[in-house]
């Protein structure tokens, strides 16, 4: 973790009325503004993206080569709602991010985290960053195995302290000054999260049978021959777990894999849990839940009605001291994943385009959610 330091980024265009756009799934919101860089309403590099959600979404895409990035009809189909910002971050689009988050999202803790992101020996993109956040899911590089390498600066603020009576400290309204180009964008589960994986097969307890098997041992050393061995290590046991789930979703549970795992004993006693309860089983999904326990579980606190207005009168604060308005603001709502609570999203979506309106008065709100 480096000092705080104010935000370099690209400089804006002015004078037309703020696009506000409102998605359902969070990677939905990259062709939007694709297309105003594409249209030179964005710069082409350099632009700051505030993202305020209870989740980074600072994931790789998975099995993708970096030079996907250039070809947008290419990278498009490849991203997810958990790794729709890095391929922008690789391709310079944005050179600075702020994750703003609640507090009970704790993925990774406040800080200036500064890395450099790059393509890796097996033409993947990677980054030199140690925290646990990247190591768990296989994506830190040593600066000297990457090329095309460049410098994000990335902030990590907790929005919303004072709902769990503790001094608000966030910093980065400050930073931005009448030139700067940045993109305003809301997940709404930052208000209101839950972990949909938590009530997966439920009544089989697969969640909590999932821990230990996918459990992630921080490894207590930053030496960089450490993590590099702990990321080796750790990108063969997802792909072990892909593999032998695989092999039941062909196979079932009794057919012996090849070859053999040590984790197939386990992998078995769940499956058979699982389906002494459940007929029909989405193995994929089985994996994917797993995939989310590593170090940290990621966060599920579904906010009473008082945490949602102390919420929403932070949030205010927040665009009160934006002094200059952003380039485009995107806003995704994640309630058909069963992120953001269903019987809470369209209070809370209502609530922040109201406030965005009385903020910026110039604005066009375009949901485009409804048109899928």
């Amino acid at each position: 973790m480096t000092e705080e330091r104010p935000i370099k980024i690209a400089k804006r265009e002015r004078d037309r009325p703020l696009q506000i756009v409102v998605v359902e799934d969070h990677h939905e919101v990259i062709p939007f503004i694709y297309r105003l860089i594409g249209s030179k309403k964005l710069p082409v590099n350099g632009n700051l993206l505030v993202h305020f959600d209870s989740h980074p979404d600072l994931l790789v895409p998975k099995s993708m080569q970096a030079d996907v990035v250039w070809t947008k009809d290419t990278l498009f189909p490849h991203l997810s709602i958990e790794s729709w910002i890095m391929p922008g971050l690789y391709a310079g689009h944005f050179n600075s991010v702020v994750w703003a988050k609640p507090p009970w999202a704790t993925q990774i803790p406040d800080g200036q985290y500064d890395f450099k992101v790059g393509k890796n020996k097996a033409g993947e993109i990677g980054v030199t960053s140690k925290l646990d956040y990247f190591v768990a899911e296989g994506i830190f590089s040593p600066e000297e195995e990457l090329v095309k390498t460049h410098q994000i600066d990335f902030q990590v603020q907790t929005v919303g302290k004072s709902i769990v009576n503790e001094e608000e400290n966030y910093t980065f309204t400050k930073n931005i000054t009448p030139t700067d180009s940045y993109i305003l964008d809301i997940d709404l589960d930052y208000f209101s999260t839950r972990n949909p994986f938590r009530d997966l097969y439920n009544n089989a307890n697969l969640y909590e049978c999932l821990k230990e098997l996918y459990f992630f041992e921080v490894p207590t050393s930053k030496e960089t021959n450490v993590i590099v061995e702990c990321v080796k290590k750790r990108k063969e046991q997802l792909s072990d777990l892909q593999r032998l789930w695989e092999h039941i979703a062909e196979s079932g549970i009794y057919a012996e894999p090849v070859p053999s795992s040590e984790r197939w004993p386990k992998v078995q006693e769940i499956a058979k849990k699982v389906l002494s309860v459940y007929k029909e089983v989405d193995w994929e999904i089985v994996h994917d839940a797993g995939c989310t326990w590593d170090s940290t579980d990621i966060p599920h606190h579904v906010s009473t009605k008082e945490e949602l207005e102390h919420l929403m009168d932070v949030f205010k604060k927040v665009l009160d001291e934006l002094e200059f308005p952003p380039g485009i603001v995107t806003i995704s709502r994640s309630t058909e994943d069963d992120y953001c609570p269903a019987e809470d999203v369209e209070w809370i979506q209502e609530k922040v385009i109201n406030m965005l309106k009385e903020k910026f008065k110039d604005v066009k709100v375009d949901e485009a959610y409804l048109d899928d």
